[in-house]
């Protein structure tokens, strides 16, 4: 017998491979079972692909489910971080009339061309009729721009506007110093290596045409980090090119918080670019690239 019941965490084992209207499809990456979780992660289903798309369907025709927009807004979270990361950030964001996904993947358990794979797969299971916007935490840029260098043609999921929030588009320089450890390897798992500059810095930049902006925003733990690197300054260490370089819209918050997605005040500043294109605040990439110093 099944109980429809809240799930018990386990949420770095589970990879989102459907979605409508938060009500999700994930798929467990070590046994490969199914299960389907409504919008209030209440498990309604569970086995293979097909039994919970069923189960989806009788609830949706049950409950009168509607999708009553077309845009959508894709968030892609950090390494090390899953999609309940985006929580605050989601709030001001409902003000778009656009439907807002945050998608969950295995960082510690595959590797970035998986996760852009499995990206693919699930905007191919989205079936969006409108416009795709997507907001990016930390290494959740790298999963955009190797799904697009695997795409053939990325204009068929009419991606309007890509919002990076702390990027990693050049690549980590921490991810770098603890590839050295095979130890490190093991426990950080396969995408350690794809997140240090030597790789990120082979994949292609975003598309000219997709409007791209930036949003600094250093936790206060970046100037413990930097210290930390700056004990290994003897190490053979990339020098990539300033983050600034990666978008002509760049916006820096001088605020102190040990986790910014914590600050919904970044979901109003990300709805503002995606209506308008452009920062409610900006700095040029000078003035940027001179802060980053």
């Amino acid at each position: 017998m099944k109980f429809d019941f809240f799930t018990f965490g386990g949420r770095f084992f589970w990879e989102d491979v459907f979605n409508y209207q938060n009500w999700v499809i994930q798929r467990n990456i070590r046994s490969q079972k199914y299960r389907l979780l409504d919008n209030h992660n209440i498990r309604r289903d569970s086995g293979s692909f097909e039994n919970c798309k069923n189960t989806l369907l009788k609830c949706i025709e049950a409950c009168e489910i509607e999708s009553p927009y077309t845009d959508s807004v894709i968030l892609l979270h950090n390494y090390g971080r899953t999609k309940f990361s985006w929580n605050r950030v989601c709030e001001p964001l409902k003000e778009l009339k656009a439907n807002i996904i945050a998608v969950n993947y295995p960082f510690f358990s595959k590797n970035l061309k998986h996760q852009a794979n499995l990206l693919a797969v699930f905007l191919r299971n989205l079936n969006n009729s409108g416009k795709l916007h997507f907001i990016t935490h930390g290494a959740g840029c790298l999963v955009l721009r190797q799904f697009l260098a695997l795409t053939d043609n990325y204009r068929i999921y009419n991606i309007a506007s890509v919002t990076d929030i702390n990027p990693i588009n050049s690549g980590s320089d921490l991810a770098d110093l603890l590839c050295r450890s095979e130890l490190m390897c093991k426990l950080l798992g396969p995408m350690l290596p794809d997140i240090t500059p030597q790789k990120a810095l082979d994949l292609p930049k975003l598309p000219k045409e997709i409007q791209h902006g930036i949003i600094f925003y250093p936790p206060t733990y970046t100037q413990i980090l930097k210290k930390l690197l700056k004990r290994y300054e003897g190490f053979p260490f990339l020098t990539p090119p300033s983050e600034s370089s990666y978008a002509d819209n760049i916006c820096r918050l001088n605020r102190s918080r040990f986790f910014p997605l914590t600050d919904s005040e970044l979901g109003e500043i990300c709805a503002q670019f995606i209506t308008s294109g452009s920062f409610p605040f900006t700095n040029s990439a000078a003035d940027e690239s001179a802060a980053e110093k």
